[in-house]
């Protein structure tokens, strides 16, 4: 499955108009003063002072192994299904610049067979017959793979899923067929106007830039054209696994009835072995949009019936300030919607029903900030009175400058959340793979 996965705090969207990395409200922090000690040669650190909720039970502690790869623990005696995630900071970006969706199809191809399983199917079989599932997905720097199972049968799952990590086949003879499936998914996206609008945002900014590039995949880009050009799509896998899937890119997340001891036992034994490569993480320092994309103004007739506008700003990667969130202040004022906000105003006015502002993740060196409104007729014609507001307002900002007292509203507002936060079903593993490679660097 390929993502569009533009995250903010407050949405997610598509679309650049005229001028995410992660941002998230932070559920739980790393703290180490100095790391514990574990005589297990495969763990370098450990981290055992996570900060929660007081309404989560659960116990969590972070691993770093000696090969790189971090992980993220969490025991819950209550637990019925286990639940394990594991993030790869590669995605279509780093893609080779002649065949779109290798990423994307590297990740459909893992399922299908290991040297210790080979049985193509043995994977989702297992899952499937211990009340389980699985999924993945491939974003434009993640690909991230989870699953959840009956609690009694983590070791069995686990011990399958780490095996993609170790010695995939990319059997020849499920090619074919896979590539088939991603192309469904295309044919399916193209219907979707989420999607039409994201490969629109794509082909607006720098075509060298690596963020122009097609990261599903189909077809053509998988099959037709490297036939034509005498490539052996099998081996361009094996060349992208071999390259990228490394240990220092990984992050693991995994959730069971057992200790933590139990748990850090099975993972150092499943997981410590996998190579490090010593891959850089990509970056990309150059944003897709420079002085020429923007300014633009684009007219999308849509799918569905809907009336939207999309304001994108090019904006620096700002994951660095994560303490300080400043995208997230900036969204918390011009997404407010409380007397004399933006968006209090354009509704008077009639010309909206709903707005949204925040920050975008881009990749690691650039980002975007938004502003969405969902337009009523009456707004579809007051556009640019609508943007004019917009800028209007931002002006306003500017001109008051940071306010102390909103940068504490929004500390306090994100401290109340995490207070009254409980420990709900599952966590979203998926996601805490991909960050905890960020919360905890080497």
């Amino acid at each position: 499955m390929f993502k569009c996965i533009n995250r903010s705090a407050q949405f997610t969207t598509y679309i650049q108009s005229a001028g995410g990395r992660f941002c998230f409200n932070q559920d739980f922090r790393l703290v180490s003063s100095s790391p514990l000690r574990m005589t297990d040669p495969a763990v370098n650190r450990v981290v055992s002072d996570i900060i929660r909720s007081p309404e989560d039970k659960r116990v969590y502690r972070g691993l770093e192994f000696t090969n790189g790869l971090k992980a993220m623990l969490i025991s819950d005696p209550t637990t019925d299904k286990s639940s394990a995630a594991l993030d790869v900071q590669i995605g279509s970006l780093s893609d080779p610049a002649n065949i779109s969706g290798l990423a994307h199809f590297c990740e459909h191809m893992l399922f299908l067979g290991t040297k210790k399983y080979p049985k193509e199917n043995e994977y989702s079989q297992f899952l499937s017959e211990h009340a389980g599932s699985s999924n993945a997905f491939t974003s434009g720097e993640h690909t991230n793979y989870y699953f959840d199972v009956s609690h009694e049968h983590l070791q069995g799952a686990l011990d399958r899923f780490a095996q993609f990590f170790l010695c995939p086949l990319f059997d020849e003879s499920c090619k074919d067929r896979e590539v088939n499936a991603v192309d469904s998914e295309h044919e399916k996206n193209l219907m979707n106007d989420a999607w039409r609008l994201f490969q629109l945002e794509k082909a607006t900014g720098n075509p060298n830039h690596p963020f122009s590039k097609f990261g599903t995949g189909n077809k053509l880009t998988l099959e037709t054209r490297p036939s034509k050009d005498g490539i052996d799509i099998r081996q361009e896998l094996l060349k992208f696994h071999s390259t990228y899937y490394s240990s220092n890119l990984m992050g693991l997340c995994v959730l069971g009835r057992e200790s933590l001891d139990e748990l850090t036992s099975m993972v150092v034994k499943l997981f410590g072995e996998v190579e490090n490569k010593n891959v850089p993480v990509p970056e990309f320092p150059e944003h897709p949009f420079q002085e020429e994309h923007l300014r633009q103004f684009y007219k999308v007739v849509p799918i569905k019936d809907i009336r939207n506008l999309y304001v994108t700003f090019p904006i620096p990667d700002l994951q660095k300030y994560y303490k300080s969130n400043p995208g997230h202040y900036l969204g918390h004022l011009i997404g407010h919607e409380g007397p004399g906000s933006l968006l209090s105003e354009l509704k008077s006015k009639g010309w909206v029903n709903t707005l949204v502002g925040g920050q975008k993740e881009g990749a690691r060196g650039f980002m975007f900030f938004i502003i969405n409104v969902d337009l009523t007729e009456e707004g579809l014609l007051h556009v640019e009175d609508i943007i004019f507001h917009m800028f209007q307002y931002i002006q306003k900002l500017r001109t008051e400058g940071p306010q102390e007292w909103v940068f504490e509203e929004c500390k306090d507002l994100n401290k109340v959340g995490l207070q009254v936060q409980g420990q709900g079903a599952t966590p979203w593993l998926h996601f805490q793979s991909g960050w905890f490679i960020t919360l905890l660097p080497s």
